[in-house]
Protein backbone atom coordinates (compact mmCIF):
# COMPACT_ATOMS: atom_id res chain seq x y z
CA UNK A 1 0.00 0.00 0.00
CA UNK A 2 1.48 3.24 -0.73
CA UNK A 3 -1.54 6.44 -0.28
CA UNK A 4 0.87 8.73 -2.29
CA UNK A 5 0.80 6.81 -5.34
CA UNK A 6 0.13 8.94 -8.44
CA UNK A 7 -1.06 7.06 -12.00
CA UNK A 8 -0.27 10.47 -13.91
CA UNK A 9 -3.90 10.51 -14.99
CA UNK A 10 -6.20 13.35 -13.03
CA UNK A 11 -9.27 11.48 -13.53
CA UNK A 12 -8.85 9.05 -10.91
CA UNK A 13 -10.05 9.26 -7.46
CA UNK A 14 -9.52 7.82 -3.58
CA UNK A 15 -8.52 4.11 -5.03
CA UNK A 16 -5.55 3.88 -7.82
CA UNK A 17 -3.72 0.93 -8.31
CA UNK A 18 -0.28 -0.37 -10.15
CA UNK A 19 1.94 -3.19 -10.98
CA UNK A 20 5.63 -2.75 -11.42
CA UNK A 21 8.15 -5.81 -12.07
CA UNK A 22 11.34 -6.26 -11.11
CA UNK A 23 14.36 -6.00 -13.69
CA UNK A 24 12.98 -3.17 -15.95
CA UNK A 25 15.13 -0.17 -13.76
CA UNK A 26 13.40 2.87 -13.45
CA UNK A 27 9.96 2.59 -15.70
CA UNK A 28 9.42 -0.93 -13.63
CA UNK A 29 5.11 -0.35 -14.07
CA UNK A 30 3.29 -3.33 -15.99
CA UNK A 31 0.15 -2.35 -15.38
CA UNK A 32 -2.25 0.49 -13.84
CA UNK A 33 -5.63 1.37 -12.85
CA UNK A 34 -7.78 3.04 -10.64
CA UNK A 35 -11.68 4.11 -9.78
CA UNK A 36 -12.93 7.49 -11.55
CA UNK A 37 -15.89 9.11 -10.39
CA UNK A 38 -17.23 11.78 -12.89
CA UNK A 39 -15.01 10.70 -16.02
CA UNK A 40 -17.94 9.58 -18.08
CA UNK A 41 -20.07 12.77 -16.83
CA UNK A 42 -16.86 14.81 -18.20
CA UNK A 43 -17.01 12.85 -21.52
CA UNK A 44 -20.73 13.57 -22.21
CA UNK A 45 -22.24 10.70 -20.41
CA UNK A 46 -24.11 9.82 -17.23
CA UNK A 47 -22.45 10.55 -13.88
CA UNK A 48 -22.00 7.20 -13.02
CA UNK A 49 -18.74 5.77 -10.97
CA UNK A 50 -16.16 3.35 -12.85
CA UNK A 51 -12.62 1.08 -12.47
CA UNK A 52 -10.21 0.76 -15.08
CA UNK A 53 -7.44 -0.72 -15.71
CA UNK A 54 -4.09 -1.33 -18.51
CA UNK A 55 -1.23 -3.29 -19.12
CA UNK A 56 1.58 -2.66 -20.85
CA UNK A 57 2.45 -5.56 -23.49
CA UNK A 58 5.82 -5.09 -24.11
CA UNK A 59 6.71 -4.67 -20.60
CA UNK A 60 5.09 -7.39 -20.00
CA UNK A 61 6.90 -9.68 -22.86
CA UNK A 62 10.44 -7.70 -20.88
CA UNK A 63 9.30 -8.95 -17.71
CA UNK A 64 8.37 -12.53 -18.50
CA UNK A 65 11.02 -15.36 -17.63
CA UNK A 66 12.42 -16.86 -20.45
CA UNK A 67 11.56 -20.29 -20.83
CA UNK A 68 13.65 -22.93 -20.10
CA UNK A 69 12.67 -25.36 -22.61
CA UNK A 70 10.26 -25.78 -25.44
CA UNK A 71 7.09 -28.39 -23.88
CA UNK A 72 7.77 -31.84 -25.76
CA UNK A 73 5.43 -32.71 -28.61
CA UNK A 74 3.07 -35.91 -29.22
CA UNK A 75 4.25 -38.96 -29.06
CA UNK A 76 2.96 -39.43 -33.05
CA UNK A 77 1.30 -36.89 -35.55
CA UNK A 78 -1.07 -38.59 -37.97
CA UNK A 79 -0.80 -37.55 -41.33
CA UNK A 80 -3.82 -38.55 -43.45
CA UNK A 81 -2.52 -38.08 -47.26
CA UNK A 82 -5.93 -38.41 -48.93
CA UNK A 83 -9.55 -37.29 -48.25
CA UNK A 84 -10.21 -41.05 -48.00
CA UNK A 85 -8.10 -41.29 -44.93
CA UNK A 86 -9.10 -38.91 -42.68
CA UNK A 87 -12.25 -41.35 -41.40
CA UNK A 88 -9.12 -44.00 -40.48
CA UNK A 89 -6.56 -41.06 -39.11
CA UNK A 90 -9.22 -40.02 -36.91
CA UNK A 91 -10.22 -43.61 -35.67
CA UNK A 92 -6.31 -44.03 -35.31
CA UNK A 93 -5.77 -41.19 -33.32
CA UNK A 94 -8.96 -41.28 -31.01
CA UNK A 95 -7.59 -44.96 -29.96
CA UNK A 96 -4.29 -44.05 -29.09
CA UNK A 97 -5.72 -40.90 -27.09
CA UNK A 98 -7.67 -43.18 -25.43
CA UNK A 99 -4.40 -45.05 -24.40
CA UNK A 100 -3.02 -42.35 -23.13
CA UNK A 101 -0.92 -41.30 -25.59
CA UNK A 102 -0.24 -37.45 -26.53
CA UNK A 103 -1.23 -37.93 -30.74
CA UNK A 104 -2.01 -34.72 -32.72
CA UNK A 105 -3.88 -34.96 -36.02
CA UNK A 106 -3.21 -33.08 -39.27
CA UNK A 107 -5.92 -31.97 -41.65
CA UNK A 108 -5.32 -34.11 -45.54
CA UNK A 109 -4.88 -32.42 -48.65
CA UNK A 110 -0.80 -31.38 -48.06
CA UNK A 111 2.01 -32.81 -49.46
CA UNK A 112 3.92 -35.75 -47.12
CA UNK A 113 7.04 -33.32 -47.33
CA UNK A 114 4.90 -30.16 -45.92
CA UNK A 115 2.80 -32.71 -43.28
CA UNK A 116 6.25 -34.40 -42.50
CA UNK A 117 7.60 -30.33 -41.84
CA UNK A 118 4.69 -29.62 -39.72
CA UNK A 119 5.91 -32.67 -37.46
CA UNK A 120 9.20 -31.97 -36.97
CA UNK A 121 7.99 -28.27 -36.41
CA UNK A 122 5.77 -29.72 -33.50
CA UNK A 123 8.28 -31.58 -32.16
CA UNK A 124 6.37 -34.71 -32.38
CA UNK A 125 8.48 -38.26 -31.97
CA UNK A 126 6.68 -40.26 -34.96
CA UNK A 127 5.25 -39.44 -37.92
CA UNK A 128 1.95 -41.77 -38.89
CA UNK A 129 1.44 -41.85 -42.23
CA UNK A 130 -1.82 -42.68 -44.03
CA UNK A 131 -1.86 -42.64 -48.01
CA UNK A 132 -3.25 -44.76 -50.81
CA UNK A 133 -1.25 -47.50 -50.31
CA UNK A 134 -1.46 -47.79 -46.57
CA UNK A 135 -5.40 -47.88 -46.67
CA UNK A 136 -5.25 -50.62 -49.76
CA UNK A 137 -3.17 -52.88 -47.10
CA UNK A 138 -4.53 -51.49 -43.94
CA UNK A 139 -1.41 -50.97 -41.94
CA UNK A 140 -0.56 -47.22 -41.76
CA UNK A 141 3.17 -46.37 -42.21
CA UNK A 142 5.66 -44.79 -39.28
CA UNK A 143 8.25 -42.72 -39.85
CA UNK A 144 10.37 -42.18 -36.20
CA UNK A 145 11.46 -38.58 -36.49
CA UNK A 146 14.79 -39.17 -34.43
CA UNK A 147 15.80 -42.25 -35.71
CA UNK A 148 14.82 -40.70 -39.14
CA UNK A 149 13.86 -44.85 -39.94
CA UNK A 150 10.41 -45.64 -41.63
CA UNK A 151 8.47 -48.78 -40.51
CA UNK A 152 6.48 -49.53 -44.04
CA UNK A 153 2.83 -50.58 -43.35
CA UNK A 154 3.92 -51.12 -39.54
CA UNK A 155 1.06 -50.21 -37.82
CA UNK A 156 -2.66 -52.13 -38.34
CA UNK A 157 -5.53 -49.72 -39.01
CA UNK A 158 -8.03 -52.89 -37.32
CA UNK A 159 -5.71 -53.36 -33.95
CA UNK A 160 -7.34 -52.93 -30.94
CA UNK A 161 -6.53 -49.69 -28.85
CA UNK A 162 -4.35 -51.49 -26.25
CA UNK A 163 -2.10 -53.10 -29.52
CA UNK A 164 -1.70 -50.01 -31.43
CA UNK A 165 -0.09 -48.13 -27.81
CA UNK A 166 1.81 -51.12 -27.35
CA UNK A 167 3.26 -51.11 -30.91
CA UNK A 168 3.82 -46.88 -30.42
CA UNK A 169 5.21 -47.42 -27.23
CA UNK A 170 7.77 -50.18 -28.78
CA UNK A 171 8.84 -48.04 -31.54
CA UNK A 172 9.39 -44.78 -29.67
CA UNK A 173 11.23 -47.43 -27.00
CA UNK A 174 13.61 -48.70 -29.58
CA UNK A 175 11.98 -52.44 -29.66
CA UNK A 176 10.16 -53.77 -32.52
Amino acid sequence: MNPRLVRGLDYYCRTAFEVVAEGLGAQNAVGGGGRYDGLVAALGGPDIAGVGFALGLERLAMAAPEAEDEAPGPAALILPLAARAVGPALTLATRLRDGGLAVGLEPAGRSLKALLRTADRRRARLAVILGEEELEAGRATVRDLVRHQDRRQFLPLDASGPELVRSVQAMIGGGE
